[in-house]
């Protein structure tokens, strides 16, 4: 048979293959992986991940070491095994695509891809140091939280020891040179971190107020603090970030508490002033004021992720794909319960909620976390 029909031919069937399949059907041969790379693929729709919940009176066989996906438009579950029995004890903090910026007990960071099962390994917090040239020393109290002693490392004299909870944290990786970008909040300073740093560094912004949520979109870091104002720092200049610009809400905005970026690079912010509804604003780059916005267009927000994807493909047009709030992420003792309501997607059209208590409901262990994400397996 001619080479270029068999090519054909497998390319035809490799369109009709669900996400998973597709990416499985890639190892079968060099020929059918040379065909993926030829495919109209349909985009990677939305899925959750569920963490397992740490129970201590469950004995040490019984554990579970692994999570739980679930992809909503074929409805089928996967189980992602052997991530270690650490993963009952950490904390998921962030995540890009398919990959997840993990605390483990040990205050160690690390980044996961959950479908490969790579990890990256980010220096000790021993490494961080301040632009004001402080030393901080970290000691893990739960899941998020730590007792901070902040010293001078010159002299060694303790100014402060107090314990703080991570207030926001923020991961960019590109697929395929595995370049990354962290930050993370903790009181009134950001760490960060990016590949090829020899450590972590610390900086604080002008107005020194604590972070309340950020998002990180072509070396620009937006961050919402305190006081409603975002404040935008700029990594693209040298070593240190340069803050460019702070945007003050309007008076008659409500709080905000999360941020997002849309395809075309806009930032929203996003309140709620009960569950399952939500208030979404952008700002007019003119007159630096924010407005109400009433429909996402053809898109869907992501509210996990801080971003927008094209409603197509099985994604749900001018919808946000939610999960649990960070107050829940942040308590050692909470485990997700079949009526949390908390993993839903509202529709903004028409305040419709769709709500997947059943994969809490049909597990018998427990969860600690869910979250939206992107499915990637190495590139686009």
């Amino acid at each position: 048979m001619d080479p270029m029909l068999i090519l054909d031919l497998v390319i035809m069937v490799m369109e009709r293959l669900s996400f998973v399949d597709f990416y499985r059907a890639r190892c079968v041969s060099s020929v059918w992986y040379s065909a993926s790379k030829s495919c109209r693929m349909r985009q990677a729709n939305p899925w959750l991940v569920l963490f397992p919940a740490d129970v201590l009176h469950l004995p040490l066989e019984s554990i579970d070491d692994s999570c739980k996906l679930f992809d909503p438009i074929d409805n089928k579950s996967y189980t992602v095994r052997d991530l270690g029995s650490d993963i009952l004890r950490t904390s998921c903090l962030a995540s890009y695509n398919s990959w997840f910026l993990m605390l483990d007990r040990k205050t160690r960071f690390y980044l996961l891809n959950m479908l490969t099962r790579e990890r990256i390994h980010l220096p000790s917090l021993d490494s961080m140091e301040s632009t004001e040239g402080k030393k901080f020393k970290f000691k893990r109290n739960f899941d998020s939280s730590f007792t901070v002693t902040t010293f001078h490392y010159k002299d060694n004299v303790t100014l402060l020891s107090t314990c703080y909870g991570i207030g926001a944290a923020v991961l960019w990786v590109d697929e395929r040179n595995k370049d990354y970008f962290v930050v993370w909040a903790f009181d009134r300073s950001l760490a960060y971190h990016k590949k090829g740093d020899d450590g972590w560094r610390v900086f604080r912004s002008s107005t020194n107020q604590s972070c309340v949520d950020m998002v990180f979109i072509e070396s620009k870091l937006y961050v919402l603090i305190e006081d409603g104002s975002i404040t935008s720092f700029d990594f693209s200049c040298g070593d240190s970030p340069m803050e460019f610009a702070s945007f003050t809400p309007s008076p008659e905005c409500c709080d905000f508490e999360h941020l997002a970026v849309t395809l075309s690079g806009q930032v929203l912010a996003i309140s709620s002033e009960e569950r399952h509804s939500y208030d979404i604003y952008k700002m007019d780059p003119k007159s630096s004021k924010w407005s109400i916005i009433k429909s996402l267009g053809d898109e869907a927000l992501l509210l996990d992720q801080r971003i927008t994807v094209p409603a197509k493909d099985g994604v749900l047009k001018n919808c946000l794909y939610c999960s649990y709030n960070d107050q829940f992420r942040r308590d050692d003792d909470y485990n997700l319960r079949e009526d949390d309501n908390g993993i839903c997607v509202v529709n903004q059209t028409n305040n419709e909620v769709q709500l997947f208590n059943h994969l809490t409901a049909s597990s018998p262990l427990p969860f600690k976390d869910a979250r939206w994400f992107i499915p990637t397996f190495g590139g686009k």
